[in-house]
């Protein structure tokens, strides 16, 4: 599912740990290497600790990971044995626990080694498995189970063989990770970033819906009369009075909460005019204090012809808290128009802010 990240402007992220603890699973249990009796390879990724995300921001996708790896391997090694009866392949081995013998209890086959082998397994410990490290930065701890000087060389194979092949692995999950999910970050060039997202649309109001604001009248700018109310709200963005500024006056910003570039953007600036949600919200920018306050005309497409609403916007910041509450008194709204006109700011403007920026919790 391709995550909302309308013209490829705003940081997403996505979490793809688990995605990557099944790579790592299937493509490094395909390690393995033999040199001569002795052989070896990765029977299990054991454990992945950390993080891993794919990211975009302005249009390039990139990765984020940083994970310790613990991984089991189990090799085997044979027992060269020189035969002390040369005329005889298979020489007698004395089975006696007191024999001085070194290979006393071998079964020997005809090439001179145990039949089976012995088995080994062991931990390889990558500390650190980062995006940010180069093939020949990796760090391997190797540790064999039951340590002896007979197993050395089953290490040792770990070592030469085992770990050249990880190091070549480690360096293809960036790429791995951004062909699997880069394009569910992204949308394609010249696709309609708005669309399956609705528009603002007309919220009837219900038969239980009253109005507690005081109604006045209004000559719309067609010359009809409108009687009008006030609407207000209070809303909380985990971030400061800067930000949630930029948010209603950056162009960029502004698409990428309402999901699409503004129809209209006169810049803001006092008489600026802007359109968005494709014509179905319009007004203009009369005044600016940075970072406190905007004030606009302000109107939904389905208000009565040439009416506009005075939008006030104030942002409060509680650096005790770490919250700016911003305030927002409508003057103006047409009677009946109360509740879609709070419908459509929450769901268009406080949700999608909160989603898009990760202003705070969506409720």
């Amino acid at each position: 599912m391709v995550l909302h990240n309308p013209n490829n402007w705003h940081w997403v992220n996505k979490d793809v740990s688990g995605w990557s603890k099944k790579w790592f699973d299937d493509n490094l249990t395909k390690i393995e290497a033999k040199e001569g009796d002795v052989s070896a390879k990765i029977s299990k990724v054991v454990s992945m600790d950390g993080d891993c995300d794919v990211a975009q921001r302005k249009g390039k996708v990139i990765t984020i990971f940083d994970v310790k790896l613990t991984l089991e391997f189990t090799g085997t090694y044979f027992h060269r044995i020189i035969s002390l009866f040369p005329e005889n392949p298979l020489p007698i081995i004395p089975s006696c626990d007191s024999c001085p013998c070194r290979v006393r209890r071998l079964k020997l086959c005809p090439a001179g080694s145990t039949a089976d082998g012995d088995e080994v397994s062991g931990t390889i410990t990558v500390p650190e498995v980062s995006h940010e490290l180069d093939e020949d930065e990796f760090v391997f701890d190797i540790d064999v189970h039951s340590e002896s000087k007979e197993k050395q060389a089953v290490r040792d194979l770990v070592k030469s063989k085992i770990v050249p092949q990880l190091r070549s692995e480690f360096v293809k999950l960036a790429p791995a990770l951004i062909a699997e999910h880069g394009k569910d970050l992204q949308h394609p060039a010249g696709s309609n970033p708005s669309s399956g997202f609705t528009t603002p649309k007309y919220h009837p109001p219900t038969g239980a819906q009253a109005t507690k604001a005081t109604t006045t009248t209004t000559q719309s700018n067609a010359g009809s009369v409108v009687n009008t109310t006030t609407v207000t709200d209070n809303e909380e963005f985990r971030t400061t009075a800067e930000e949630l500024y930029k948010t209603f006056t950056d162009p960029q910003r502004i698409a990428a909460f309402t999901r699409a570039p503004p129809k209209v953007f006169e810049g803001a600036k006092k008489g600026g005019r802007f359109e968005l949600f494709g014509g179905n919200v319009s007004g203009e920018y009369l005044e600016l204090e940075e970072p406190k306050k905007i004030v606009q005309s302000w109107r939904l497409d389905q208000w009565p012809a040439g009416h506009y609403s005075k939008l006030s916007i104030e942002f409060d910041q509680n650096d005790v808290d770490h919250v700016t509450v911003m305030r927002v008194e409508w003057t103006g709204v047409p009677i009946g128009q109360e509740e879609p006109t709070k419908q459509n700011w929450l769901e268009y403007y406080v949700r999608s802010i909160k989603r898009t920026f990760g202003f705070g919790t969506i409720l």
